[in-house]
């Protein structure tokens, strides 16, 4: 019958450590077997292990003149060795009162007289086990002999933490692959589901929008202003949820396969201005662009940026100036700063990245779904890039999308 086996108040910690370290779960490295052969070689005895200590247990992982295998904690002299404050060295056991009565000794289950151990101490601070050397007959080590032994010991440890970190990294990629796995599917159901709801809503509302437009002459010929006024509220409401369908399928297939080639930006913004000449004309606004590089982006969709990036500039203008909007590109050692800056209203700097959030609207008067910069984040996001918004000197918003030099060409 095991015997009762001392312990440290930092017991619970040493067991959450040693369970972290998974050693009794996972096989034995392979590596742990050279180093018990070492051992015997530098202290010149037949006999070494390394002893792993669990709550009840002692565990040879490996062992050198011994048969690897599993004893009662109470039974096992290393079980001692565990609680002590340094490295046990033990020329006779029989003289020892720590050892003079255990089985390994006394002759029940072993002959064991002289016994070396260091403890196998965790950068943590917790003691896993030992490694042990022993003898049936009378020993003595020397002092570098000693030092040679807790050095064999911190490398046990090395190994340990080597191959914990190894599965721990293999289980960080196996999760890393699993949530791309499982970013790819649910972005192919988001682009399916968008693209059947786009489908579904267009066709009633284009039908909805032809009758609407019906009434509207209807009205004019009965000279009914309420009927009129009535239904170009159906009419703007429909645009509206036409434009949401719009954005939402826009936001689905954002980010998504990237195309990548190269981008002249100076080409691709005046595409912007020419799609967006209504709106710049009827807000009298100017839009400068400066000198822009080309840069391997997928066209489309840095296409789509710019377009919300400059007509959020177009919506959020200063009633009391007329906008101003200069495109412009910064290079730095990481690749490119592409900036829309305009001067508008501004975003406070607590809302900043709010207003990156799906439906975030700050001004609920001026007319919008709260998708854009959602949709250009993830656009930039794809590109390995980030997009921020910062302050304009003199008032303002300046929104800078940062593009990487792995995905920019000068």
């Amino acid at each position: 019958m095991a015997t009762a086996f001392p312990v440290t108040a930092d017991e619970p910690e040493r067991l959450q450590v040693l369970q972290r370290y998974g050693i009794l779960a996972a096989p034995v490295p392979p590596d742990l077997a050279s180093i018990v052969e070492l051992a015997t070689y530098v202290c010149q005895v037949p006999h070494a292990v390394i002893n792993i200590i669990s709550a009840e247990d002692a565990n040879l992982i490996a062992a050198v003149g011994f048969e690897p295998t599993v004893c009662a904690r109470g039974d096992s002299m290393c079980a001692v060795t565990l609680v002590e404050p340094a490295p046990v060295f033990v020329p006779d056991a029989r003289l020892d009162p720590r050892f003079a009565d255990n089985p390994w000794v006394s002759g029940v289950s072993g002959d064991i007289r002289f016994y070396a151990a260091s403890q196998l101490r965790t950068p943590e601070g917790p003691v896993l086990g030992t490694l042990c050397v022993f003898d049936t007959e009378v020993r003595h080590l020397t002092a570098s002999q000693r030092g040679a032994l807790d050095k064999l010991a911190r490398m046990v440890v090395d190994v340990l933490d080597l191959h914990r970190h190894q599965r721990l990294l293999h289980q960080a990629l196996q999760a890393a692959d699993a949530a791309r796995c499982e970013l790819e599917r649910s972005n192919r159901a988001l682009q399916q589901f968008a693209g059947q709801v786009s489908h579904d809503l267009r066709n009633p509302l284009t039908g909805l929008l032809g009758h609407a437009e019906n009434l509207i002459d209807i009205a004019a010929i009965g000279n009914d202003p309420d009927a009129a006024f009535c239904t170009q509220r159906v009419i703007s409401s429909a645009h509206r949820m036409r434009t949401m369908i719009e954005d939402v399928l826009s936001l689905a297939s954002a980010g998504g396969r990237l195309h990548l080639e190269p981008v002249d930006l100076n080409t691709l913004a005046h595409a912007v201005i020419e799609d967006l000449d209504s709106p710049i004309t009827a807000g009298s606004a100017r839009v400068t662009v400066e000198d822009l590089p080309v840069v391997t982006a997928d066209p489309t969709q840095l296409r789509v940026l710019l377009q919300n990036l400059v007509n959020n500039a177009l919506k959020f203008r200063k009633p009391d100036r007329p906008s101003r909007i200069v495109i412009t590109a910064t290079a730095h050692r990481h690749g490119w700063d592409i900036a829309v800056i305009d001067n508008g209203r501004g975003i406070p700097p607590q809302d900043r990245q709010r207003v990156m959030d799906l439906f975030t609207r700050l001004h609920p008067d001026v007319e919008g779904s709260g998708i854009g910069l959602a949709t250009c984040q993830r656009i930039a996001t794809a590109h390995g890039g980030s997009l921020r918004l910062e302050e304009t000197p003199g008032g303002g918003t300046t929104a800078v999308l940062t593009l990487p030099t792995d995905s920019a060409t000068n």
